[in-house]
């Protein structure tokens, strides 16, 4: 059995995807397979080039595109690793990663998932001479991952009894990484390397652009669901649903509405605040103000200022916490 199984998951057949396959079969790390899972794409091997020949590659054919996070599943589901690690089919990986990262898990048998510093790059491969948001200090993780993702989900390997028993949620389509960290970090704990692993490719036809209305809403609802579990309630309960034709603005606020009606003060001063990143009219405004004044009023005293500076600045500097 390999040591690490990669799960790259992809719905058509891009020029970036040889590129993104020859870097993790370039790593400095022999022991692995890379589980290829063709989401609708009805790829073959002959399409990737050389690398289509390589004896580590495991296929995974799905009929159709199942989205993401069914996809995901499966790709685990196949995997036999001890170790499973996530790959875009846009990125690229340095030829350290996975040599760096199996032996933090190994040091440290008390770590569920590392993930690592990642260089943004554009279509082209050139360097944009940033880095994508990442927090390092592990400690952070669990109250931060109610309202984002802590660390960078493409980089990330963990044990595999962490994925078997976090799978992707076929609700979130989008944003199914989202859920899966705010989960994750409720019962492992995770790590961030201090170094880049990953050229990390930003273009206009990536998912989080193109589906930007859906993934603005499924954050809204994964805070609310995020807030319910660590409170030691159900999930189950009134929730906007996910669509297209709703404005991110007014989702954010009925989602806001309903954290006010379950005593979820904080949450709730969040998403007044997510209600004007799409929308900043003058009855927006006035709506998010009522909004965050009731959950700051609603609030134990404690926990007013918390709620306050969710609003007013954000979840970074609100929780202090300190992105990499």
């Amino acid at each position: 059995m390999p040591v690490v199984s990669v799960v790259l998951v992809f719905h058509r057949v891009s020029p970036h995807l040889p590129s993104a396959i020859a870097s993790v079969l370039a790593q400095t790390w022999s022991d692995f397979e890379l589980v290829l899972v063709d989401n609708g794409a009805g790829a073959t091997p002959e399409q990737l080039g050389p690398a289509g020949r390589d004896p580590r590659l495991v296929w995974v054919r799905l009929p159709r595109d199942e989205g993401i996070g069914v996809a995901t599943n499966a790709g685990v589901a196949a995997a036999r690793g001890e170790f499973i690690a996530f790959h875009d089919w846009d990125d690229l990986s340095y030829p350290t990663r996975f040599e760096r990262q199996v032996a933090a898990l190994r040091r440290d048998p008390s770590l569920g998932i590392v993930s690592a510093l990642a260089e943004m790059i554009d279509e082209a491969g050139q360097p944009l001479g940033r880095r994508l948001f990442t927090l390092h200090d592990s400690a952070e993780f669990l109250r931060y991952s109610q309202y984002a993702a802590p660390f960078i989900n493409p980089l990330a390997m963990g044990r595999r009894e962490l994925f078997v028993a976090t799978p992707w949620r076929r609700e979130f389509r989008y944003a199914g990484d989202l859920d899966f960290q705010a989960r994750v970090c409720e019962r492992w704990r995770a790590a961030v390397l201090p170094e880049p692993l990953l050229h990390y490719r930003w273009h206009g036809t990536q998912t989080t652009q193109r589906y930007a209305t859906l993934i603005a809403q499924s954050r809204h609802a994964i805070a609310l669901l995020a807030a319910r579990r660590r409170a030691g309630r159900s999930e189950e309960g009134p929730l906007p649903p996910l669509a297209e034709n709703i404005p991110p603005a007014e989702h954010a606020r009925a989602v806001a509405a309903q954290a006010l009606a379950e005593n979820f003060a904080a949450p709730a001063g969040y998403l007044a605040r997510r209600s004007l990143a799409s929308d900043r009219s003058p009855r927006a405004v006035a709506a998010a103000l009522r909004l965050a004044f009731q959950a700051w009023r609603n609030a134990p005293a404690a926990e007013r200022s918390t709620v306050a500076a969710l609003f007013f600045k954000g979840p970074v500097r609100a929780l202090r916490v300190h992105p990499a």
